[in-house]
């Protein structure tokens, strides 16, 4: 056994030490972060659906309640990622008319999906129920569906989840379509993936010199960085702040912020938004970057994990003796201290 974890092991190493570089270069993405215009992040505005009712089955409040839970997640997590140079505006809609399943498409026999336009012959669509609520063209970045999904012995999802790229509804929008199949009571990642297929659509169209080709990778950086490390969270944190912000586009607006002293975290929500991680909700300074001297910045601290950040005003957040700054990871204490 021990001579196998060191095949694995020596495996792994000479892997990272090829196939990240080489992944980084075919993606066009950098390892560390940009220098553009400080204060500025990306603001997309994204459209919930959720369709509660379908020819496949049915969902309860409760797991409608859990999936805008998994949505708020991702926008957290999404924002922490971006190192703050990304948010998503989420409005909700939640639909109980019955969706009957002529509005499905089976691109294989009894392999269904949910498409947002309207089929021969069908009685409506994604597109006709925006339509009947008023929603105008190009008032949305993102448009995103989830829908009712049970299996069974002659109907399976096709997928997971799968999106479509930009200008594919109300105008300009990128459509993400993921059935409820997975257990609705349970956290899963389908929305940020799919994100990061329509996200790289908007680098493209929008004459982008990024683009994020190698999104299924994921197993494999797991396999070489262990299953703590997300492969969503290093492709967004690879992405510079110029990507962000720097270049005009049809989707999404830049939006600024107060940065008094400069650390790349919001001083506050501007006026119109709810950022989830600002100086303001952890609590640490706006005129001191390191509020708590540990070496790591307030902006280091907010990201340290994927979906949680070490505390910037505590120097050692796992009480494990070690400075955040000094320690290897200082999310998870370690040593004889953490006894």
């Amino acid at each position: 056994m021990n001579l196998l974890k060191l095949a694995v092991s020596a495996v792994q190493t000479v892997f990272r030490k090829l196939y990240i570089p080489a992944l980084v270069t075919l993606a066009g993405i950098a390892t560390t972060p940009g220098s553009a215009a400080a204060g500025e992040y990306l603001r997309l505005k994204v459209l919930v659906i959720v369709y509660t009712n379908t020819f496949a089955g049915s969902v309860t409040s409760s797991e409608v309640e859990n999936v805008r839970r998994e949505v708020d997640e991702a926008v957290e997590f999404i924002w922490r990622s971006s190192r703050m140079r990304l948010h998503l505006v989420v409005d909700d809609l939640t639909l109980h008319d019955y969706v009957p399943e002529d509005h499905f498409i089976q691109p294989k026999p009894g392999r269904y999906v949910l498409p947002y336009w309207t089929r021969d012959g069908a009685s409506g669509s994604v597109v006709d129920d925006l339509a009947d609520f008023g929603y105008a063209s190009d008032s949305y970045d993102i448009v995103v569906a989830f829908y009712a999904f049970e299996p069974g012995p002659e109907r399976r999802n096709h997928f997971g989840a799968g999106s479509y790229g930009v200008d594919s509804v109300l105008g300009k929008a990128g459509y993400i379509t993921i059935p409820m199949t997975w257990a609705p009571k349970t956290f899963n990642d389908y929305f940020e993936h799919e994100f990061l297929h329509i996200l790289s659509d908007i680098f493209r169209e929008g004459g982008s010199d990024t683009d994020l080709p190698l999104l299924h990778n994921g197993d494999f950086f797991e396999f070489l960085n262990g299953k703590d490390v997300s492969y969503e969270k290093w492709m967004l944190d690879g992405l510079t702040d110029a990507d962000y912000t720097g270049k005009s586009r049809r989707w999404g607006t830049v939006q600024g912020f107060k940065d008094r002293d400069g650390d790349g975290v919001p001083d506050y929500s501007p006026y119109g938004d709810d950022l989830r991680i600002t100086e303001e909700t952890l609590g640490s300074s706006t005129s001191e970057p390191d509020t708590d001297g540990d070496g790591l910045s307030d902006l280091e601290e907010a990201i340290a994990g994927a979906r949680s950040g070490t505390d910037p005003n505590d120097p050692d957040t796992d009480g494990d003796g070690l400075l955040d700054g000094d320690d290897p990871d200082p999310l998870k204490a370690s040593g004889a201290e953490a006894q």
